[in-house]
């Protein structure tokens, strides 16, 4: 895997890594002092997510950096809403994904002697298969609270951005569009509520969000509400 951001580990063997360097690759126009006490602001508490880092001063104030653990370099890279955002977010569940896989515990002397005795062969298989049960379960792990309200969030913005096509519509009309993208939501990833997101669908959601439309028949009941409304 290409190392897109340099991720390092601290004296607690947490994965970390340089708020500017998360900055310059998201490519933000804001200057950095501005743009991460914003990202602070979304819930983040100093010496638990993240520490500040002051530069060796010239004479004037010294420069800031700040070490970010990974959770939270994620949650910042998704509330972006850029391509820059989603690659990065992307990156770092895949580093993640294979520091744990790194930190399977490897066999023990005696584990080794009886694989050879054995045949490495089906040692070998239960490895693979402890390995694809791992990567099932962190693909089915819940949402985190910050990805499961920036989906309420995007599902709120798209339908605010649609209605505005409809010109005045009223509350019943906006329902209207609220049940055709929470009916799209769960026919892209099979589920019957939002509340059973799972962290692979995610991405889906997004995009999805991202691009919806209503549907014809939801297109044509507005129009009809409309007509009913003005007469």
């Amino acid at each position: 895997m290409n190392q897109l951001i340099n991720i390092t580990q601290n004296e607690n063997n947490d994965q970390v890594l340089s708020g500017r360097e998360l900055h310059e690759f998201l490519e933000v126009k804001d200057k950095y002092p501005q743009w991460i006490l914003r990202m602070t602001e979304y819930g983040f508490v100093e010496g638990e997510d993240f520490i500040t880092i002051l530069g060796k001063s010239s004479g004037g104030r010294p420069s800031q950096d700040h070490a970010l653990k990974l959770d939270m370099a994620k949650e910042i890279s998704m509330i972006q809403r850029t391509p820059k955002g989603k690659e990065a977010r992307q990156y770092f569940i895949q580093v993640e994904k294979e520091y744990k896989q790194q930190q399977q515990a490897p066999l023990t002397l005696d584990q080794q002697i009886a694989a050879i005795a054995t045949g490495y062969g089906s040692v070998k298989e239960e490895l693979v298969e402890v390995k694809d049960r791992v990567s099932d379960l962190e693909e089915n792990a819940p949402l985190s609270a910050g990805e499961y309200n920036y989906i309420g969030s995007r599902i709120n913005q798209r339908v605010a951005q649609v209605a505005r096509g409809y010109g005045k519509i009223t509350r019943e009309q906006r329902g209207k569009l609220f049940k055709d993208i929470n009916q799209g939501v769960k026919v892209v990833t099979g589920v019957s509520t939002r509340t059973q997101l799972r962290a692979k669908h995610f991405d889906t959601v997004v995009d999805f969000t991202n691009n919806w439309e209503p549907s014809t028949a939801t297109k044509m009941q507005l129009r009809q509400m409309s007509f009913d409304f003005e007469e």
